[in-house]
């Protein structure tokens, strides 16, 4: 990543600037469609998924859509997975997903009450 500094009136401000869509260990990568790889690993998931959404939620019955829609992905000591799933028309959540170096994957968190147009960041 390649950083430029500029000194203005004695302020400092710093602006990052990325040529490319490759990653940087530890920061997130560029918001992609989901491919068939992430829908597997949502799926493989989907019942912690279910667990972790609150009462009320659908909980109850099967939700009538499960796909994943976006993602972002997050090179730690294996990698996060930031996963839009839509859950119903218009109905939207954010879903945290680690993968360890294994290759064991578990949720790490939901946030419910997204948009298509919410961006995915992390959380």
């Amino acid at each position: 990543m390649n950083a430029v500094v500029l000194l203005i009136a004695g302020m400092s401000v710093c602006v990052s600037v990325r040529a490319d869509d490759t990653y940087v260990v530890g920061g997130l990568g560029p918001t992609k469609f989901a491919t068939e790889e992430v829908q597997d690993l949502v799926d493989l998931l989907r019942e912690e998924i279910i667990s972790e959404l609150p009462l009320g939620y659908d909980q109850e019955k099967p939700l009538p859509e499960f796909t994943a829609r976006l993602y972002r992905e997050q090179v730690v000591a294996g990698t996060n997975f930031f996963v839009k799933v839509e859950t119903g028309p218009l109905r939207f959540i954010h879903v945290r997903i680690h993968a360890d170096l294994t290759g064991e994957a578990h949720v790490v968190e939901v946030q419910i009450g997204k948009t298509m147009g919410d961006p995915l960041e992390y959380f």
